[in-house]
């Protein structure tokens, strides 16, 4: 070597000194994890798959409970169970490696018990459960999932036991018992052992798990959509029915309404006939007074035939029509004084026709005595002011003439009564003004 050169280093000595660090674990281990990864993704796309082609199977005909009872092998094939039941109340239904029935039944009542986890799963299911320890070989693991409470349905998965052997180097349960002074012995601390490991079945994956979530949300959401469509289709009935009945109703009333106005009319027609052959003028005078009040009645009778409504009427039109009858009965010389303000009042039938009787009182009243049997103005009013009705029939005759109560004014009295109103007679300056007060539906209701 010459003068003011640099010794050259080794390269293997160099390479001795700092050894290179091949990745190789490393690399392993991010294949086993890409690789894992990869199965998981295919596993659940095929749980996507068979949950949507399942739940299709069980909502395409009858109830849900009766589907499930019919597809069993589909459920129990669906998360890969050795052994799958349905208990519903205390119906119970195995399909495959399953317990005994009255050892299912109390595993039910046990995992009725834990209702607050959607899905219970176990591979292991004498950890939590160790009656299962008679039954380990067929249901070592289970997993499950419950639709109701209050009916107590469940769907169980089984997985039967599945015996491991463990190799070991050297017992591991047990502790190396070493002499004062005796050093461990690689030879006898690492001997070759092995143990048999019972009450274990396959592992139930992340994706079964999550899969049985969906499927239980699924059956929820069937059922109820199920429950709320009967229930709707069951009001939709009971209102046709209803209607029927009303429509039913309805028409016998009317019925019954044509045929008393036509008797009704048929008796005033008689009176109208006696009254004519009768030749006493006071006679005539009595008979013709009760055939306006027949007409009176007669005429609700109609306005019911006519009507929508059931049991009751507009009293505004009822007045206004009876007006014009009792125009048309004690002249048309009237018409043209009549002046009415009705307001539509919608009364029930037992109100309506003391109200119209009154009124025909007091225009019999005011026919007879207000202008001298002359006729003359006639004012009739009908307002409402919140749950009361008010009458008022006011003339410009002479005024009350006599103060000595008559038939009609009895009546009118008793009419009143029935109404739970007051009635007070005031000077209309000149004439006579009428005021009917009563409430719209009575106290006593």
């Amino acid at each position: 070597m010459g003068p003011g050169r640099l010794p050259q280093r080794n390269p293997s000595h160099h390479s001795l000194r700092h050894p290179r660090r091949l990745p190789l674990a490393s690399n392993l281990a991010r294949q086993v994890k890409t690789r894992e990864e990869t199965d998981a993704y295919r596993e659940r796309l095929r749980l996507r798959g068979s949950e949507d082609d399942t739940i299709a199977l069980l909502t395409r005909h009858g109830s849900l409970e009766e589907e499930i009872s019919h597809h069993r092998d589909e459920l129990s094939r669906l998360l890969s169970g050795d052994g799958f039941a349905v208990m519903r109340g205390d119906q119970i239904s195995l399909t495959g490696a399953c317990p005994p029935e009255h050892e299912v039944r109390e595993l039910a009542n046990w995992l009725t018990g834990k209702s607050v986890e959607s899905v219970f799963a176990t591979d292991r299911l004498t950890v939590s459960y160790p009656a299962a320890k008679a039954f380990q070989n067929v249901a070592a693991g289970v997993l499950a999932m419950l639709l109701s409470v209050e009916e107590r349905w469940l769907l169980i998965w089984f997985r039967a036991e599945e015996v491991q052997v463990v190799k070991w180097a050297g017992n591991p349960h047990k502790a190396v018992d070493l002499k004062p002074g005796e050093a461990l012995s690689p030879r006898a601390s690492f001997e070759a052992w092995q143990e048999t490991v019972h009450g274990r079945s396959r592992r139930w994956s992340l994706a079964e798990i999550e899969a049985a979530g969906r499927i239980r949300q699924d059956l929820i959401e069937v059922r109820q959509n199920r429950r709320l469509k009967q229930l709707n289709r069951q009001l939709t009935e009971t209102v046709a029915e209803k209607d029927l009945l009303l429509d039913q109703k309805q028409f016998l009333v009317g019925e019954v309404n044509h045929r008393v106005q036509n008797s009704l009319q048929l008796v005033s027609s008689f009176l109208s006939f006696q009254a004519r052959e009768s030749g006493d003028a006071p006679f005539k005078d009595a008979v013709e007074e009760a055939r306006r009040r027949i007409m009176a009645v007669s005429l609700l009778h109609r306005s019911l035939y006519r009507g929508d409504e059931i049991g009751v009427t507009d009293a505004g039109r009822y007045i206004e029509e009876l007006c014009e009858n009792l125009v048309a009965s004690i002249g048309n010389q009237w018409k043209p004084h009549f002046s009415v303000h009705l307001g539509p009042i919608m009364l029930p039938i037992d109100r309506v026709i003391p109200l119209g009787l009154v009124v025909t009182e007091l225009v019999i009243n005011i026919n007879k005595y207000a202008y001298h049997c002359e006729a003359g103005p006639i004012e009739i009013s009908l307002t409402e002011d919140k749950a009361t009705l008010r009458l008022v029939v006011a003339d410009k005759g002479q005024g009350k003439i006599s103060s000595r109560p008559g038939f009609g004014t009895r009546m009118m009295n008793a009419l009143v009564m029935q109404l739970s109103g007051t009635i007070e007679f005031e000077d209309n300056q000149p004439g006579l003004r009428v005021v009917l007060v009563a409430p719209i539906v009575p106290s006593h209701r």
